[in-house]
């Protein structure tokens, strides 16, 4: 058991390797919960509005924007604000 709050407190590297398991999966398999009507739904299932920009993944249920994912020179992004969680089973 940690003895006081500082021994809790770990650098960025440990997060890395916890998100570096989570992303390593199938995502198509993953579910995911949308913030607007509480639908939980497969990745795989849900709509892909896609452009050369990027791709936006929509509720099945009520087309609430989920995910944005755009490949850019400088790096690759995920938004995620509008799903309350992404959960991949084991």
């Amino acid at each position: 058991m940690a003895n006081n709050v500082s021994d809790l407190v770990l650098d960025g590297k440990v997060a890395a390797c916890l998100l570096q398991r989570i992303f390593t999966p199938d995502i198509t398999l993953a579910k995911i919960r949308c913030g607007s009507c509480d639908c939980v739904s497969g990745v795989g299932s849900l709509t892909l509005h896609a452009s050369p920009m990027g791709a936006v993944l929509k509720c099945a249920d009520c087309e609430s924007d989920l995910m944005r994912a755009v490949d850019t020179p400088g790096g690759l992004w995920l938004e995620m604000t509008g799903a309350r969680y992404l959960r991949f089973s084991r």
